[in-house]
């Protein structure tokens, strides 16, 4: 394949005669009749469906992870490569400049009968050095490209961590205000850095008809619900959030309540259990230096839905997406570092599938739909 740099002037690639619907229809976003033992609702189009995140299987070819989504009854994937994330499955530039690759890569998707949900590409387009953030930043567009040839609506990624100053070489994430000196370095990451990117950024995005998911992460600007709200209200609704409720949890953040207060701000989820170490934090605290290969030396792990938090707390998630009309995927992202990732994805689907709703809210309540035989209304409690 021949490699080129992604041309700046936001191609939006052979689509640009194409409605929406249009290109749907023409792209992976159709709906595709769903086998009756699939994992997720039957053909409503209003109702969670589950999807693998195609980052959780580098440890095999693209249509081997394909035919593993396949074999646990998942019909979405999130295809996810570039950024920080390698591109074993797929390399986001060279797929965005070679049809021909491009339309074998829809083709292992249409022979399998899956639909993309999102593009992902978790990269660092702020940061320090001019070489790596150009390069995420290509990532970025070519990866905005691919969605819009495919129809794809959405692009998860992180919003970045720029350096703390202009002269700084290394990113720094600011999130203690206590001493003198920091209020002017956060203020300079987002007006000199942060804005202004996401600005172009979002341009970017709204000329190749994608919306922009920023994923809440530690190291990032964006890492919980204010400062997600905060570049939504600055850039506009281009800016929505991928939801993952492992990276809040460990802050001490409620997941239920960042969805009351996002609401419809969510467009994607992932989904993924996070295993906390009371003893440890309750002595330590949740903040660790310790890298994710030392599992058993931090406070906190990721884990399999389930593991970390009960079956009952994800109905109650699972219903909070509902309330705030969430109808997307729950993307399943397999990082337990205790289970293999083929036994992640049976266990996460084992579970969440129990409790995915199969139809549409109904949209009135019980006594609404009930056609009762008398007026009960004046009788009184005793009665």
């Amino acid at each position: 394949m021949t490699v080129g740099r992604i041309d700046q002037s936001h191609d939006a690639g052979d689509q640009t005669q194409l409605t929406i619907g249009e290109r749907t229809q023409r792209g992976l976003g159709a709906p595709v009749r769903r086998p009756h033992n699939a994992a997720g609702p039957e053909s409503q189009e209003d109702c969670v469906e589950l999807a693998l995140m195609s980052a959780s299987m580098l440890d095999r070819p693209w249509e081997a992870m394909l035919d593993a989504a396949v074999s646990r009854g998942v019909r979405q994937i999130e295809a996810c490569a570039g950024g920080h994330i390698p591109t074993h499955h797929y390399d986001p530039v060279r797929l965005a400049a070679d049809g021909d690759a491009l339309e074998r890569f829809r083709a292992t998707l249409e022979d399998r009968e899956l639909r993309l949900c999102s593009f992902s590409c978790h990269g660092n387009p702020l940061h320090p050095d001019p070489g790596r953030a150009a390069a995420d930043h290509e990532d970025f567009i070519a990866t905005c490209r691919l969605a819009s040839r495919l129809g794809v609506r959405f692009v998860s990624l992180l919003a970045g961590l720029p350096a703390g100053g202009p002269h700084d070489v290394t990113p720094n994430w600011l999130i203690n205000s206590a001493f003198p000196g920091l209020s002017e370095p956060y203020a300079w990451q987002w007006q000199e850095r942060v804005l202004p990117y996401w600005r172009e950024a979002a341009k970017i995005a709204d000329d190749h008809g994608v919306l922009l998911c920023i994923e809440p992460h530690s190291a990032d600007v964006v890492y919980n619900t204010p400062t997600f709200m905060r570049l939504r209200a600055e850039i506009g609704p281009t800016i929505a959030m991928n939801f993952d409720p492992s990276h809040l949890w460990w802050q001490g953040i409620d997941p239920i309540a960042v969805i009351e207060t996002a609401g419809d701000a969510i467009a994607t989820c992932h989904v993924k259990d996070a295993l906390l170490n009371d003893a440890r934090i309750a002595r330590d605290g949740a903040l660790s230096p310790m890298s994710y290969d030392r599992w058993d030396e931090r406070p906190w792990t990721f884990s399999t839905p389930g593991y970390g938090h009960s079956e009952l707390f994800w109905g109650r998630l699972v219903m909070a997406l509902r309330r705030v009309d969430y109808s997307g995927t729950l993307s399943i992202e397999c990082e337990d570092p205790f289970l293999a990732p083929d036994d992640t994805l049976a266990a996460s689907v084992a579970l969440l599938s129990r409790m995915l709703p199969r139809e549409a809210a109904p949209g009135v309540d019980w006594a609404s739909r009930v056609a009762f035989k008398e007026d009960v209304s004046g009788l009184s409690a005793g009665n």
